[in-house]
């Protein structure tokens, strides 16, 4: 039952399939810092939605609309997507092309569902209003997390990924709607589901390609944080070592000292004694001590690797950092996100004098997980387009992408600020 006739009832179950849809997309996708102005953006492609369909519905058909929707409703959709996000275009497309593929056969389905209970309009609304909500809610709360966590580690491949949904989406519009509506053809609601099985078996390839991408990424991560912690370790061998080295000495000059202080007590000269006693402690004082920041060896090293890095490069540190026993996330992920804090903060204070270098970290562990890194900066640091901190010189900020990813899929609170020649990157977990 399509109900052409109900110019307002048609106009009605467009926006609705036109609000769900943009919802499914909302649900896994990442945006930049709302703004009046996105918002005013939104409603007026709403507004817009609502003339252009009217207008079509009226002066032709229910079945000439649904052959230009991709032309006046979905294109557009991607595109506002592209205007509200900092991802990149290709895999909004992916996206988006992905949730209206999906949305067509919600939308057909709830359609054959209502003409075999012989419902009516109010029937169709209902029965839609409640689809749109329960996969809405689903994606939202059970593959967010997991599709960023994907998307967010996978850069390459997206352009040809996008064309699949794409092609999909045209082939199906052309079985549903050409020569007439799929209603008036059984045989073609038979064509369509067999489309959405073969659909389907695509996807599942996709979903396996994209989940060997991510464990071949994240394999390399672990390799990089890896490689962290065995320069590291190197550096506490060679700490080691030194003392050592310095051990033996003093060991072998024990038997003198012994001697000396033997000497003295015959003397009877007590105040020699001390003094000689004294100056003798001090040795111990010089030898090297090995560093440790946390009781996490992952996460020790990375942050032993990267102000080791800092020192050498003559930054001057300011360090205070407690970290607890037990992290509240990966200790991975963690390990991450401070090597993307201090690589730019070290970035950064290499392209200043060396008398200028100087950087201040810090960390509590109570009430929160807080972590701030401060360093100067030279010019100016303005937001790029997607809101996040453009380096001066024209650098990349991919360091900061990887901090706010990191926070997105960790629900932490993260800020970004630029004021008397100093910046400050803060995360909370």
């Amino acid at each position: 039952m399509l109900f052409e006739n109900n110019l307002t009832f048609l106009v009605l179950k467009v926006l609705i399939i036109f609000a769900g849809t943009i919802a499914m997309m909302v649900s896994t996708t990442t945006f930049k810092v709302i703004r009046k102005k996105t918002v005013f953006v939104i409603a007026g492609y709403a507004v817009f939605v609502v003339l252009s369909t009217f207008l079509i519905l009226y002066y032709f058909d229910y079945e000439h609309f649904l052959r230009v929707f991709l032309v006046t409703i979905s294109c557009p959709a991607v595109l506002l997507l592209r205007y509200i996000s900092d991802e990149p275009f290709a895999k909004l497309v992916f996206t988006g092309a992905t949730h209206i593929l999906a949305s067509l056969y919600i939308s057909a389905t709830v359609t054959l569902m209502n003409t075999v209970l012989h419902g009516n309009e109010l029937s169709d609304i209902l029965l839609r209003l409640a689809a749109y909500l329960l996969i809405t809610l689903f994606e939202f709360r059970f593959v967010r997390r997991v599709w960023l966590d994907f998307v967010g580690m996978i850069k390459k491949g997206w352009g040809v990924l996008s064309l699949i949904p794409c092609a999909f989406i045209i082939l199906s519009v052309t079985v549903a709607f050409y020569p007439e509506h799929y209603t008036k053809r059984p045989l073609s609601i038979v064509t369509i589901y067999l489309l959405g099985a073969v659909i389907l078996a695509v996807y599942f390839s996709i979903g396996r390609y994209l989940s060997m991408q991510y464990s071949r990424l994240q394999s390399e991560q672990n390799k990089e944080i890896l490689e962290l912690q065995l320069e590291n370790i190197r550096r506490e061998n060679a700490d080691i070592k030194a003392l050592e080295k310095q051990t033996k000495i003093i060991r072998h000059d024990l038997r003198h000292i012994l001697s000396t202080v033997a000497a003295l007590a015959e003397s009877g000269d007590t105040q020699a004694i001390l003094d000689f006693v004294n100056k003798t402690a001090k040795l111990s004082e010089d030898a090297p001590k090995p560093r440790r920041y946390c009781g996490d060896p992952i996460l020790d090293a990375t942050l032993s690797g990267c102000l080791a890095s800092a020192r050498e490069a003559g930054i001057e540190l300011e360090t205070s950092l407690s970290l607890p026993d037990v992290l509240p996330v990966d200790a991975s992920e963690l390990s991450v996100c401070f090597a993307g804090m201090l690589e730019n903060a070290v970035h950064a204070c290499m392209e200043l004098p060396e008398g200028e270098r100087r950087m201040s970290v810090r960390c509590i562990h109570s009430p929160k997980l807080m972590i701030e890194v401060t360093y100067p900066f030279q010019g100016k640091m303005p937001l790029d387009k997607n809101g996040l901190p453009k380096p001066p010189g024209g650098g990349s900020n991919s360091g900061f992408r990887s901090i706010v990813s990191f926070c997105e899929r960790h629900d932490a609170v993260y800020s970004f600020t630029a004021e008397n020649g100093r910046f400050r990157i803060m995360v909370a977990l």
